[in-house]
C-alpha cells in the first residue's frame, strides 16, 4: 500500500515537473518575429523611452526584456517574453527576485505579467548613418512610436506608457554578444 502512494506522489511530481519545463521553455526559447516589416522587428529595433514617466523598456531579440528607470538605470523588472503580434500583446516570464515591489501589481501567479501594445508606427524621414550602416537617423518628432499598457492583475486599470524610440540600434546578426553587452 505505501509503495502504491508513493508511486502515485512520484508520478505527480514528474507530471508538475514536465508542465512547468513546458511553460518555461516556451517563453526562454521563444523569440520574436523579425520579419520585415512585422511589429516583432520595431519592437527590438531598440530602446522603448517615455520621457514623463522616465522609464525605459528593452525588447531582445533572443527574449528577453528589461524594463528600468531611463535615467538611474535602476532595474524594475527582467526577464523573458512571448510576442503575440494577433492579439497585439507582451508576455513577460520573471524569475523570483527579478522584479522590484513596485512592479508586483502587474505580477500574476508569481511569475507572470502581461503588456498591451497599440498605435505601433516606425519611424519617418530616416536616413542611413556614415559611420555605422545599422542604425538608422532621424529627428526626435520622426521617431518610431508606440503605447503601451501594463495591466494590473486585481483590476482593469494599468499604467499607460506612450514611448519613443530615439534610436534603432538593431543588430540582428550580433555574434553571440550578451543581451546586457550591447549598446541600447
Amino acid at each position: 500500500m505505501a509503495k502504491r502512494i508513493l508511486q502515485i506522489f512520484l508520478v505527480i511530481i514528474f507530471i508538475l515537473i514536465v508542465v512547468c519545463g513546458i511553460i518555461v521553455g516556451s517563453y526562454v526559447f521563444a523569440s520574436p518575429n523579425t520579419d520585415a516589416g512585422s511589429d516583432g522587428r520595431l519592437m527590438i529595433s531598440g530602446a522603448w523611452i517615455d520621457e514623463k514617466s522616465d522609464k525605459k523598456l528593452e525588447l531582445d531579440e533572443n527574449g528577453k526584456f528589461k524594463y528600468s528607470e531611463n535615467k538611474s538605470g535602476e532595474v524594475i523588472a527582467d526577464g523573458f517574453y512571448r510576442m503575440d503580434e494577433s492579439r497585439k500583446a507582451i508576455k513577460l516570464f520573471m524569475l523570483p527576485g527579478h522584479h522590484t515591489e513596485a512592479f508586483d501589481q502587474h505580477v500574476n501567479l508569481f511569475f507572470f505579467a502581461q503588456i498591451s501594445y497599440s498605435n505601433l508606427s516606425d519611424a519617418k524621414n530616416t536616413t542611413k548613418d556614415p559611420k555605422n550602416v545599422n542604425k538608422e537617423i532621424y529627428a526626435k518628432e520622426d521617431s518610431p512610436k508606440c503605447t503601451f499598457l501594463i495591466k494590473n492583475t486585481k483590476d482593469n486599470q494599468g499604467v499607460v506608457l506612450n514611448m519613443i524610440m530615439p534610436e534603432k540600434t538593431l543588430e540582428l546578426y550580433s555574434h553571440g554578444q550578451h543581451f546586457s553587452a550591447k549598446k541600447v
